[in-house]
């Protein structure tokens, strides 16, 4: 009997939509199986109405649906994607077999870990200009804010007006957003328990904030590697996807191989 695919779950980051995997899903295509979603308020799907306050375990439950039975999972995530992949990671350890995180957005961690640091003031920064805005009603200067903060400034400018739309959409969602991945804070000890291989990839380019997160979390996750990609900023998965695919396509199939070692052992020496 042929064993089933490695199954691949991609979180996309804040403003992107599920899109931003096809490329990966075509390296794959045969050797695993790559399902993406949208975030709540992103892409096709809806924003969140439930009556309590939105924490990031409720985005996580949505993709934690997704996944199957059997085979073991493999995670990716891209930046507040990467952070939901944390979330998923620490409630199924028994079926997540490795984590491709680029940029996570662990920024409740850096607020807790790094207080007063200058990335953290930055990132705080951003939220509180980004919710005030909302709160005046002004989405298209939140969005311009938040924009010009990850694709650097002029980045709202130059984004074609066909596209703006879905953008001032999706920033509004920054009101659950912000909240839930500020509230998510990780305990060193937490970080350390987790016992599952991750991939940590980061840009050059890329803001304070972002850099730091990689480095808070390369010195406290037990079995990490990271991989730093010249010249890239935190949107590197959707202005240079071909150069992130790979490193991400390599590890992938790198640990889909060694899970499919075990279980072949598992089967011969029960």
């Amino acid at each position: 009997m042929r064993a089933a695919l490695p199954f691949v779950l991609c979180i996309p980051s804040f403003a992107s939509s599920a899109r931003q995997y096809r490329g990966l899903e075509r390296r794959l295509a045969g050797r695993a199986q790559v399902v993406a979603a949208d975030l709540y308020g992103h892409g096709d799907r809806g924003p969140w109405h439930g009556a309590r306050r939105f924490t990031l375990a409720d985005e996580a439950a949505f993709f934690e649906a997704l996944l199957p039975e059997e085979p073991p999972v493999h995670l990716v995530g891209h930046s507040y994607g990467g952070a939901v992949a944390l979330r998923i990671a620490a409630t199924n350890p028994a079926r997540v077999r490795s984590l491709a995180l680029y940029e996570p957005a662990i920024w409740g961690t850096l607020a807790e870990l790094c207080r007063a640091e200058p990335p953290t003031l930055e990132i705080e920064a951003v939220r509180d200009d980004t919710l005030r805005l909302l709160e005046a009603g002004d989405d298209a200067a939140a969005a311009e804010r938040f924009i010009d903060y990850w694709a650097g400034e002029g980045g709202w400018a130059a984004t074609p007006q066909e596209r703006r739309p879905r953008l001032r959409a999706a920033v509004r969602s920054l009101r659950d957003g912000w909240p839930a991945s500020f509230a998510e804070r990780w305990t060193p000890a937490a970080l350390g328990s987790l016992d599952i291989p991750c991939l940590l990839v980061t840009g050059t380019r890329s803001t304070r904030a972002a850099r730091r997160a990689v480095a808070l979390l390369r010195g406290l996750l037990r079995d990490v590697q990271v991989v730093e990609l010249d010249g890239l900023g935190h949107l590197g998965p959707i202005t240079h996807p071909e150069r992130v695919d790979a490193v991400l396509e390599a590890f992938l199939l790198q640990h889909a191989r060694r899970t499919a070692e075990y279980a072949y052992k598992d089967a011969l020496f029960p």
